[in-house]
Parts: structure tokens; sequence; C-alpha cells
């Protein structure tokens, strides 16, 4: 009995260390497959922020576009697209390589990217560098994952290629001056770019670097200037002679009008006193011949010589003229002889 007594113990104790292992197996299986369904849980959930997309892949297939906001995809069956970008920037005067790798969030807002400064050649054969900046934004996510890689690269060396071919068609003088000639840039990438879903907002030159041209390029400037000076001085004083003559011209014009509207309004005072005078002179006659006709006597007579005696009065006024007075009888004889004709006069029958 004291003999077994050993093995029994042994016995329970390796009984109770196996009912302890299972427990521990239980709970790491327990554990295991919580943390399996925390995972999992957390792989189907897709936060997408504001001016962000997300590609969504199952079996490495398109399957969707997530927009901003709160998303549940099949874990392990669908995943987030994912992409790569490397590119160079400009930064402070410095070209500075920067590397996405591994992003899965789409930026649907503006970019602005400054990309290193590149030499072109102009139509007159001019070496100039330029450094331009580029404003663009993704506006269709599914096009430009599956339509492009490492899109800045690609809109880097196609900006790059559209500025050669626009200053090789430029003068040196008309880049440096009117850097709008430029806008050109944006049009022909936009055509381009919209391929990959990118709208291309602008393309701008912030520097023109001519080298030993500059001096050369300045001083033209500063001639073009003064021709310009001159050209305009001269613009000024024909167009000053122009409205003194034009001011001269409508000021005759307006006085001659006003003496016009003078004479019209003189002659027209004139006609009407000549009409009033003339309806004053019937009503008087009118009046006459009524009063005369009422003493029986003939108004015709009467009137006629009131114009005889008026007309009269206006020959005796002219200078240089001799009134005559002649008796009735012997007016007619008087008057042939001073036109200087013979007369006889008639023997009476007495005689």
């Amino acid at each position: 009995k004291a003999a077994r007594t050993p093995h029994r113990y042994l016995d329970a104790v390796v009984t109770a260390t196996m009912a302890d292992g299972g427990t521990v197996a239980a709970i790491i299986l327990v554990l295991a497959a919580a943390l399996f369904v925390v995972y999992a849980l957390y792989l189907s959930v897709q936060v997408v922020r504001e001016k962000e997309n997300v590609i969504i892949e199952r079996f490495g297939e398109f399957k969707a576009v997530l927009t901003p906001g709160v998303h549940f995809i099949l874990p392990f069956v669908e995943r987030p697209k994912t992409y790569s970008w490397r590119f160079l920037l400009s930064q402070n005067g410095r070209t500075t390589r920067v590397s996405k790798v591994g992003q899965t969030r789409i930026p649907t807002k503006n970019e602005v990217m400054d990309f290193p400064k590149q030499a072109v050649i102009t139509r007159d054969n001019a070496m100039i560098h330029l450094d331009a900046v580029l404003n663009y934004k993704i506006v269709n996510a599914k096009e430009m994952i599956y339509n492009s890689q490492n899109l800045p690269r690609m809109l880097s060396k196609l900006l790059q290629a559209q500025i050669r071919n626009v200053a090789g068609m430029l003068d040196v003088d008309q880049i440096i001056e009117d850097n709008s000639a430029m806008d050109r840039v944006s049009q022909q990438m936009a055509s381009v770019a919209k391929r990959w879903g990118v709208h291309i907002e602008f393309v701008r030159i912030q520097k023109v670097e001519a080298g030993e041209l500059t001096h050369v390029l300045a001083k033209k400037k500063d001639a073009d200037l003064r021709n310009k000076e001159v050209i305009i001085s001269a613009k000024a004083q024909k167009q000053t002679r122009v409205i003194e003559s034009e001011g001269h011209r409508d000021r005759m014009i307006r006085e001659a009008e006003g003496e016009a509207q003078q004479i019209l309004s003189r002659a027209r005072g004139e006609a009407q006193a000549i009409i009033n005078a003339a309806n004053a002179e019937k009503e008087a006659v009118v009046q006459i011949a009524r009063a005369i006709a009422r003493t029986g006597e003939n108004p015709t007579k009467y009137l006629l010589a009131l114009k005889y005696i008026e007309s009269l009065k206006r020959i005796a006024q002219c200078p240089q003229t001799t009134i005559n007075f002649l008796p009735k009888e012997t007016a007619l004889l008087q008057t042939v002889q001073g036109f200087g004709m013979n007369t006889v006069m008639p023997v009476s029958a007495s005689s």
C-alpha cells in the first residue's frame, strides 16, 4: 500500500496537468478566433475622407469606387487597390525625390507640382531654362489607376514635351515678355491627360533664365519701351489735334445752326407780322366798306383813292423825284408832251 501511493499521486498530477493543458489550448483558440474576427472587421470597414476615393477590387478585378463616407467590404475577398508614385520636385531651388509606395487613398483635390526647370530651344535658336508649375486634379480615380502608372512622372514628362514643343514655336523675347503665350501648353496637356482621369487646371511659367542673353534682351526691351513711348506720345498728340479739330468743327456747326435758327425765327416773325398786318388791313377795309356802303357811295373808289394817296406819299419820299400836279382837263396833253411828242389842239366847232 505504501508503494502504490506515489504512483497514484503521479497519475493524479498527470491527469490534472492534461486537464490544464486542454483549458489553455481552448483559451488560445478562443483568443485566436476573437483576434481573427476583430481583424476581419477591421478589414471590412473602410472610412473614406473628404476629397478622397478608394478603388476596391474583388479577386484582382475592379469592383467599385468608394466615395467619402463609411463603407463595408468583404474581408479577404475584396481589398483596396494600391499604387505607388515616384517623382522629382523642385523645392527652394533644390531637386527632391518623392516616393509614395503602397498608397490606397486617391486624392481628388487640386494638386500643385513644381517640377525642376528644363532647358528649351526657342524658334530663334536661343537656349533658355524654364521653371514651370503644374496645377491638376484627379476627376476619375478608376481611369487614373488603370490607365496610368506613376502619374506625377507621366505628367512631368508630358509637361516637358509640351513646353519644348510650344517654346520651339516662339521667340525668346516673346516667352520672356509675355508668359501668357505658354498658356496653350495647358490646352495641349488637357487633351492628353483626360485619358488618365486628370483635369489640367493651368500651367504657369514661374521663371525664365536666359543666361548671357539677359543683358541683350534687357537692352532690347528698353529700346522697345522707348519706341512705344514715342509712338504713344505721337498718338496722343494726334488724338489731341483730332479732338481740337472736331471741337472746332462742332462749334462752327452749332454756330451755323444757331444762325440759321435765328434767321428762320426772324423770317417766321416777319411773315407772321405781315400776315397780322394784312389781316388788320383786311378788317379795316371791311369796316370802311361797310361804313361807306351805308352812305350810298361806292367803297371801291374810296379805297382806290386811299391807295393812291399812300402810293403818292411813298413816291414823294423817293430821292430825286419831282411831283407835278396837273389839271384833269390837260393832264393827258401835258403827259404826251412830256414824252416829246407833237400835239395839235383840236379846233372847236364854234371857230
